[in-house]
């Protein structure tokens, strides 16, 4: 059954319109590493190898090169904010936070969210929503300030903040080094080692109507190929894709006692495939590298007082996306539906019944829905959102606010792409199913047919009705 699910929700994934096409890396002809180590050709702009505890660099490529980063910037987000936010207290979503472009991971206007929820979805996901929202609880402008401060602080002197999240920004760049430096120094709070490391984790869902039933949670899961791929002593990654930066990856593991820090930008192949290949080679090697450069250390912890989510200025919080950037938002989030309800299909147990497994796709797919819902209704004065009433968003004027007809229309021609793709899966399921049973019983008849033939020694009848043609053909 597991290979079934899994075969169907293979076919709505791969079916999904892809959201941009990647430019092949151009790498520099002079990768660095200890003499005598031959490197291989890792097909990647900017890379580099560190030891995670003591800053040794071992290797890289143009590691200082600053280049976009996309979605490895929230490895930043999270080390600015896991500090100046008590975990545990709650924030509830803007609609704004719904109008986020590219990944959501279904955050909620009008919702409540702890930080660590956000945290798991952020990085888990990838989720700009949850990013933008944990922005917003601490303050937009103020969390991009606190970010670059961080980064200069830790010694990722070449890294520029513009956006929570890493999406496309002209100015917005990083390099492999301070990558690096970030994600180790990041690593040393327990709370980021268990998000990165968490295979699936229950994101806050639709609220009920009804008070006095349960919230509709969810479940996500981790969004790492290493991770579910149980590569040896993975520690946790972090991955990205933007039309302007290609793929980015930064990751670490744990292996004979040494710690090693990987980080890519503009990878040429698949982000996992060659992060694993650069792994490899590393653990590989790293007895025989003598290290090539030192990364800054970082002396003591910076004087911080977590504050509680959302009791930063009011009006400080993130731009209201233009009409353009909310009907991109809208698709994405419309597309997502597909995928996550093949996810949860993929996911389902192998003892799960097919019926069970069908209502968590639908489950998943109506709460992707909700979400572009949200994003639909995002602009209007009085936003009904998940069933709850929410006030209009801070910020701009209602009169001022775009109409948005396009962006409906979007929606709806989203859900009702995601719907079809469900009812075709569920239109194979079903006939894959009755197969599967008409075989089951035609071995049941044959078997019962050579016990009657040992038992009498003779053929038996064939009991099979046979049929008798119509007039009418």
């Amino acid at each position: 059954m597991r290979t079934l699910i899994a075969t169907a929700a293979l076919v709505i994934i791969s079916s999904a319109p892809a959201v941009a096409q990647e430019t092949p890396a151009s790498p520099s002809p002079t990768p660095s590493a200890a003499q005598g180590v031959e490197i291989p050709d890792f097909a990647t702009k900017s890379w580099i190898v560190a030891d995670a505890e003591s800053g040794d660099v071992l290797a890289g490529q143009n590691p200082d090169e600053q280049l976009p980063m996309a979605s490895t910037l929230k490895t930043l987000t999270a080390l600015t904010l896991l500090p100046r936010l008590q975990y545990d207290s709650t924030y509830e979503a803007r609609a704004t936070e719904t109008l986020t472009e590219g990944a959501h991971v279904g955050v909620l206007a009008g919702n409540h969210y702890t930080v660590a929820e956000l945290l798991h979805g952020m990085l888990m996901r990838s989720g700009n929503d949850a990013a933008v929202a944990l922005a917003d609880a601490y303050g937009y402008q103020r969390t991009l300030d606190a970010m670059n401060a961080e980064a200069q602080r830790i010694g990722a002197s070449s890294t520029v903040a513009m956006s929570p999240n890493g999406l496309d920004k002209p100015g917005q760049v990083s390099t492999a080094a301070d990558l690096a430096q970030i994600y180790r120094v990041a690593m040393r709070d327990e709370r980021l080692q268990e998000i990165l490391t968490a295979k699936q984790f229950d994101f806050p869902g639709q609220p009920p109507k009804d008070p006095t039933k349960p919230r509709a949670d969810f479940t996500i899961f981790n969004n790492d190929s290493l991770l579910n791929s149980d590569y040896p002593g993975f520690m946790g990654g972090k991955s990205g894709f933007t039309s302007q930066a290609g793929r980015t990856y930064v990751a670490g593991a744990d292996q004979n006692g040494r710690k090693l820090v990987v980080a890519l930008l503009g990878i040429g192949g698949g982000t996992t495939q060659t992060a694993r290949q650069l792994l490899d080679w590393s653990f590989a090697n790293v007895d025989r590298m003598t290290p090539i450069a030192q990364l800054p250390a970082v002396t003591g912890e910076s004087d911080i007082t977590a504050a509680p989510a959302g009791v930063a200025d009011p009006e400080d919080i993130a731009p209201t996306p233009t009409d353009e950037q909310a009907q991109l938002a809208a698709a994405s989030v419309a597309d997502a539906a597909v995928r996550t309800a093949g996810e949860a299909l993929a996911g389902a147990p192998t003892s799960v019944d097919p019926q069970e497994a069908a209502q968590s796709a639908i489950d998943a797919a109506q709460q992707a829905g909700s979400t572009a819902a949200s994003v639909g209704t995002g602009l209007s004065a009085d936003m009904i959102v998940a069933g709850l009433q929410s006030p209009p968003f801070a910020g701009a004027p209602v009169e001022d606010q775009p109409a948005g007809r396009g962006l409906i229309a979007t929606v709806l021609i989203g859900l009702f792409k995601a719907m079809m793709w469900l009812l075709l899966f569920l239109g194979i399921a079903v006939v894959l199913l009755r197969i599967r049973a008409v075989r089951r019983i035609n071995r049941r008849r044959a078997e019962q047919e050579r016990m009657r033939t040992r038992a009498t020694g003779t053929p038996a009848a064939d009991s099979t009705p046979r049929r008798v043609p119509s007039r009418t053909g």
